[in-house]
């Protein structure tokens, strides 16, 4: 197999199988499909992936600078937890108020573009994923470090997301046609999810707070 559609297809199944698992962003994008409709959903889907792509090319050579600047994760964790409350705060009133519903959390303020890559820039948890997948890559020799093969992977990679994507915004099409006559539930359902993934991220943070506490000093 020619070594750039090997990393081709490195990148499109990693990203592919990466996007599957429920996170904050393809829930999202499943929340907008309901709500907003297909074209929204696909804008924030694009949005989504460009700065993915953005990540994942800076971290082929930021992996030192990341790995030293645990204040800058610190922050971009914190604004992850105030976005994923807000999100969660959005959710419920939804479900309590169908009738009523107000721009209160920024997935209405935002245009669905912009709405996705501000969402993947401050999702921290794909960071750590692409440092590790691409140094794997690279160990096993189908990831070259000299540049000559990152634009076959990147491409790949933004296929794949934008592939996963798909599979959760048409899912979003086909329960906003399930749930028409009962809408709350959804809702309910949503706002449950970024609940929990909101206690996941207060304690990884705590985690992390307490490991750092405990680290010897230099």
């Amino acid at each position: 197999m020619p070594r750039f559609l090997k990393v081709f297809l490195a990148g499109l199944t990693v990203s592919f199988l990466g996007s599957l698992p429920l996170g904050t962003t393809n829930v999202a994008a499943m929340q907008l499909s309901i709500d907003r409709g297909l074209s929204a959903a696909i804008q924030f889907s694009i949005g989504s992936l460009t700065v993915e792509l953005i990540y994942v090319r800076l971290s082929l050579f930021a992996v030192d600078w990341l790995h030293r600047n645990k204040t800058f994760m610190r922050y971009l964790n914190g604004i992850t937890l105030l976005i994923l409350i807000l999100l969660t705060t959005e959710s419920f009133h939804t479900a309590l108020y169908p009738e009523n519903v107000t721009p209160v959390a920024i997935s209405n303020v935002l245009p669905p573009l912009l709405f996705g890559m501000f969402l993947c820039s401050i999702s921290t948890a794909q960071i750590p994923f692409w440092l590790g997948w691409s140094t794997v890559l690279m160990e096993r020799k189908i990831l070259y470090p000299n540049g000559g093969t990152y634009w076959e992977y990147l491409i790949g990679i933004g296929l794949g997301t934008f592939f996963a994507n798909g599979v959760f915004i048409y899912t979003g099409q086909l329960a906003g046609k399930s749930f028409q006559e009962d809408p709350s539930t959804l809702h309910w359902v949503i706002g449950s999810f970024y609940l929990i993934t909101a206690l996941w991220q207060g304690w990884r943070m705590w985690r992390s707070c307490k490991k750092n506490a405990a680290a010897p000093e230099d």
